[in-house]
């Protein structure tokens, strides 16, 4: 009777010692203000140095720049979120109002994910989602991470699009200015082939004529005789046109000896004898 009474008394005792029975404690809760545990890991894994060349702030210390988004994914999301999914890091940012203020760049900004303040995290909220949103989300944008890429949320949507168009806009018109210049480049760059060209041609006849003057020395020759007999007849033409101009004609000048040309002029005694008939013509002396 006793050992029956002690083996039913340990084997009660039994579950008690045990650590498999027991009943696990629950998780601590949260303070009521504490900010959101996906806040708090996504400000830990920003404020780390050691993971600076794949995610650090940025240049004002009011955002936070994904440097690598590959190693972002392989490496940290796992540590800190337990899976590796770039695209569902974005759209769970953009829940809690994150911006992506970059285009070129893995660049978001909130107005209480600030460096150095992080009892600015209880300030952000995770925002309520419109009804069905989720659903579709889960089933359309899982496997597409295209659509993460260009995904920054409902808030400040509108700002964004309207940058884009502005830097759309400024790109066309560098575009149209670079047509412009390779016009005008390629305008200039033909007439300067066929200035090149004529200087060839030049060359190449300044060669031939210097090849002919060394074979043949009366070339030369007969080449500076044409030169002064083209020269000689160009002075007589001025001349001719000269002489024209000041209304001297061949009848009334006579050649020198010398070769220089003398204007005609009469005599004193003619020219009186000349007044003289003239004025009795018209009665002077009656």
């Amino acid at each position: 009777m006793e050992a029956s009474t002690s083996t039913s008394t340990s084997s009660s005792k039994a579950p008690a010692s045990g650590g498999a029975g027991e009943t696990p404690l629950p998780a601590p809760m949260p303070p009521p203000n504490a900010p959101p545990p996906f806040l708090v890991k996504t400000y830990d894994m920003v404020d780390d140095p050691s993971t600076d060349k794949i995610v650090s702030w940025g240049p004002g210390n009011n955002s936070f720049v994904v440097w690598d988004s590959a190693e972002f994914a392989r490496d940290l999301l796992p540590k800190y979120f337990k899976h590796n999914n770039f695209s569902s890091f974005v759209r769970q940012l953009n829940t809690y109002g994150f911006r992506k203020v970059d285009p070129d760049r893995w660049e978001f900004a909130n107005e209480g994910f600030l460096r150095g303040q992080k009892h600015l995290l209880k300030n952000i909220s995770r925002r309520k989602p419109v009804h069905g949103q989720n659903q579709q989300q889960q089933q359309h944008g899982q496997n597409s991470s295209v659509g993460a890429c260009v995904e920054v949320g409902k808030f400040g949507l509108e700002e964004e699009v309207e940058r884009l168009k502005r830097d759309k806009n400024v790109l066309m018109q560098e575009l149209v200015r670079l047509r412009q210049q390779q016009q005008a480049t390629d305008s200039q760059l033909q007439s300067t082939v066929q200035r090149l060209q004529g200087m060839e041609q030049r060359q190449q006849q300044m060669m031939s004529f210097l090849a002919k003057a060394v074979n043949s020395p009366g070339f030369l020759a007969q080449f500076m005789q044409q030169q002064n007999d083209s020269s000689l007849r160009i002075t007589e033409g001025n001349k001719k046109r000269r002489f024209k101009q000041d209304g001297i004609s061949d009848e009334d000048s006579v050649g020198s000896s010398d070769g220089q040309i003398i204007k005609y002029e009469p005599s004193m005694n003619e020219a009186a004898k000349s007044n003289a008939q003239a004025d009795h013509k018209t009665g002077f002396f009656t």
